[in-house]
């Protein structure tokens, strides 16, 4: 993978954005959660509360079954939507449910005798449901591509191994061998688990920073609590304080993954821009949540202006949002490249439709016309407290290294390292897809001409990492092309900064 170092003298450089509040309350949810199961299991030693088998039974068998109606329901709406990671987090819920509800039904005492499931279907629940989630926590890896691409039958045919699993052991509790709470092994095994959790809670919480929004963080939480509760094994016997813990964490951490995206849909009719970035660990949709208004505005306009530029920021922003995941930018550099690629071309509202929209070759006056579009853009955004740090990024998007650039004519590190991102993206989708005065000429000519003029025009480093990012992409279904066709957010964006756009385009 291509990696982009940071220029001492650069004018911008990554990594520099002030820590959201909400990342100190992901690591204290964290900190609670593993430190109140680890004390309770270590600190509880033997002594048991509520030891009546027929209570664990009617507490875990209702619980479990509303966890696992809940995590159908997730897989339901990802089937009839077509959202892959949506799909896999159901049966990823799934597996931590149907085995926890074995574990209540095989509760000795009450339908069955002393057996091994009680204890072994506990054990493999967590470890299995992460095989399943595997894809969303290494989802560059090749295999976990193809396993997104075939997400229907990888979580379809993991729900029905695990859900077989559980009625084979319903049928033969001897099946699995029990574990022995306290035991070294038992207790390496939930670690590892709790460390699939713990990657995949920080990729959501990437997602709530790259979105500029909290509700990311349902999901966030809701792994953590499902990871501490696999410590159960630090408990030296059932019905201590460390087993009912991790019983608790369990059903609220399914809840929180599962029923936390139910409440974000209701705030908004459109599925893929709540849903997604909440389970599918998808960054567009998790990007176009946390746009403000204003930004919908500003697309909208453009839009109007003419639909060949909104298609081409919109995909340009589509591409630099995975360019930057690809480079493991921060989140925040992240949500910023994103922005400015969505708005690069937002000065273009002052220029005459004769020019913008012109079928031919401009001339040498309507070119320095069309140059003027970055400074104008610059300077529209920098009235906007919502947009003022993206403005010298789409002031600088079409500097080059060799100085030729304009309207500043910066050179080298002086060119701001998201706006060479944004270049690179934009010459590409520039290139590549047809415009009003000529046919695109594909993805391997367009690539062909960065690589030509990198290192002149566009950094070298960037142009490879771009074409890694193209070869790499998943193919799914999330894009931002609700942006600026929201209605809602269209017409509630208030802002001066809107007064300075011409008023035939304003209204």
């Amino acid at each position: 993978m291509v990696r982009i170092e940071h220029a001492d003298d650069a004018v911008m450089t990554l990594s520099t954005a002030p820590r959201r509040p909400w990342v100190l309350r992901w690591a204290v949810v964290w900190l609670l959660a593993v430190g109140w199961q680890v004390a309770s299991a270590l600190l509880g030693s033997t002594r048991r509360f509520g030891a009546s088998p027929v209570m664990l039974f009617a507490i875990v068998v209702v619980a479990a079954s509303l966890c696992v109606v809940a995590s159908v329901a997730v897989m339901v709406v990802a089937w009839r939507d077509d959202l892959a990671e949506l799909g896999i987090l159901g049966a990823f819920g799934v597996g931590v449910s149907v085995l926890p509800l074995v574990h209540g039904l095989t509760v000795p005492g009450v339908l069955y005798g002393p057996n091994d499931a009680t204890l072994s279907s506990v054990l493999w629940a967590l470890p299995a449901a992460s095989l399943v989630a595997l894809p969303l926590a290494f989802r560059e890896a090749r295999w976990a591509r193809g396993a997104l691409r075939r997400w229907k039958l990888w979580s379809s045919a993991w729900s029905f191994a695990l859900s077989l699993l559980g009625v084979a052991l319903l049928v033969n509790t001897g099946l699995l061998p029990a574990p022995r709470m306290g035991a070294a092994g038992s207790i390496a095994f939930g670690a590892a688990s709790l460390a699939v959790c713990v990657v995949l809670s920080i990729r959501h919480l990437r997602l709530a920073w790259i979105g500029n929004s909290r509700r990311p963080l349902w999901v966030a939480t809701g792994f953590a609590l499902v990871g501490a509760s696999n410590l159960v094994w630090l408990s030296r016997a059932p019905f201590t304080a460390g087993f009912w813990t991790a019983h608790l964490f369990d059903v609220v951490g399914v809840f929180a993954l599962t029923l936390g995206s139910i409440r974000a849909y209701r705030q908004r009719s459109e599925l893929r821009t709540l849903i997604a970035p909440l389970v599918n660990n998808e960054p567009l949709a998790a990007f176009e949540l946390g746009l403000d208004p204003l930004v919908h505005r500003f697309v909208a306009l453009v839009e109007r202006k003419d639909v060949i530029t909104r298609d081409h920021v919109v995909r340009t922003a589509e591409l630099a949002i995975d360019l930057g995941m690809h480079l493991g930018w921060h989140p925040t550099d992240v949500h910023r490249l994103g922005l400015a690629a969505l708005l690069h071309d937002v000065g273009k509202l002052s220029i005459p439709d004769s020019i913008l929209q012109k079928p031919s070759r401009l001339t040498a006056q309507e070119y320095e016309v069309i140059k003027s579009h970055a400074a104008a853009g610059s300077e529209l955004l920098a009235t906007s407290p919502a947009l003022r740090s993206i403005a010298a990024i789409v002031r600088s998007h079409h500097e080059r290294l060799d100085g030729a650039g304009y309207p500043d004519g910066l050179a080298g590190a002086a060119v701001p390292l998201l706006a060479r991102a944004v270049s690179v993206c934009d010459g590409y989708d520039a290139m590549a897809f047809s415009r009003q005065y000529r046919d695109g000429m594909g993805h391997e000519r367009a690539l062909a001409v960065l690589r030509e003029h990198s290192g002149t025009q566009w950094d070298a480093a960037l142009v490879e990492a771009l074409a890694e990012t193209i070869v790499q992409r998943v193919p799914t279904r999330a894009t931002l092309r609700h942006v600026g066709h929201d209605t809602e957010f269209v017409a509630v964006a208030d802002c001066s900064c809107i007064d300075a756009v011409p008023s035939e385009f304003a209204t």
